[in-house]
C-alpha cells in the first residue's frame, strides 16, 4: 500500500469535494460536507469487497454478504468483511477518523452506538438521515451525485481494495479541518454515521 500516493488521491477527493459543495457565500457547511464523506467511505468499503472477493475471487453476493430486504424493496448488506474495513483493520475508515479526532483532543465517538442506531433506522424512514443535525442532502442522495466520479478519480491513486483507506484518509482530513469549527466529536460522530449507513446499503 502506497500511503504518499493515496494521500496525495485523497486530497485530490477531498478538494474537488469541497469546491462542488460551496454556497453562494463561498463557505461550505460542515455537516454536509462530513456526510456526503463519509458517505462516500461507506461505500468505497463495500465496493473494496466486491473488487476483492467477487470480482477477483468469483465468490456470489450472498456468500459474501449476509443480504436483507425490506418491505419497500431497499436492500442491506451486512457482515464481518464490511465492519473490518470500517473498524477493525489499521487503514479503517474508524481508526483513521479517530486519530483526527485525537489530535485535535476531543473524545471519541462511541461506535457501537452508531452501528446500534443503523441497524434499528434501517427500512425506516430515518435510514440515511443523520441524527440531530441539518445537511444539505440525504446520504443516499450524495451517492447518487457524487460516488461515480469520486470512484473514478480515487481509482488513478489507489489499487483494488484500497479505496476505503483513501477515503478514509480524506475523511480523517475533513474530520481535522470541521472539528476546528464544530466539536470535532460531532464531527466524527456524523462522519462514521454516515460511513456505516452506506457502507451496508445495497443497491435497490
Amino acid at each position: 500500500m502506497d500511503i504518499t500516493k493515496l494521500q496525495k488521491g485523497a486530497d485530490e477527493i477531498l478538494v474537488r469535494l469541497i469546491n462542488a459543495m460551496k454556497g453562494c457565500s463561498g463557505e461550505v457547511h460542515p455537516q454536509s460536507l462530513l456526510c456526503a464523506l463519509g458517505s462516500l467511505a461507506g461505500r468505497s468499503c463495500q465496493q473494496d469487497i466486491r473488487d476483492i472477493y467477487i470480482k477477483q475471487k468469483h465468490l456470489p453476493e450472498d456468500k459474501v454478504f449476509n443480504v436483507v430486504h425490506d418491505k419497500q424493496g431497499g436492500r442491506y448488506l451486512f457482515g464481518e468483511l464490511q465492519n473490518e474495513l470500517l473498524v477493525n483493520e489499521r487503514f479503517s475508515v474508524y481508526n483513521l477518523t479517530c486519530a483526527a479526532v485525537t489530535r485535535l483532543g476531543g473524545r471519541l465517538p462511541d461506535i457501537d452506538d452508531i452501528f446500534r442506531y443503523v441497524s434499528y433506522t434501517a427500512g425506516g424512514g430515518q435510514f440515511g438521515k443523520v441524527r440531530s443535525c441539518e445537511t444539505g442532502d440525504t446520504m443516499e442522495g450524495y451517492l447518487e451525485k457524487l460516488w461515480q466520479p469520486m470512484k473514478a478519480l480515487a481509482q488513478k491513486y489507489a489499487d483494488e481494495g484500497q479505496l476505503h483507506a483513501l477515503f478514509g484518509i480524506a475523511l480523517q482530513k475533513a474530520v481535522y479541518t470541521c472539528g476546528k469549527s464544530i466539536d470535532v466529536t460531532e464531527a466524527a460522530r456524523i462522519a462514521l454515521e454516515s460511513a456505516v449507513s452506506m457502507a451496508f446499503r445495497g443497491k435497490r
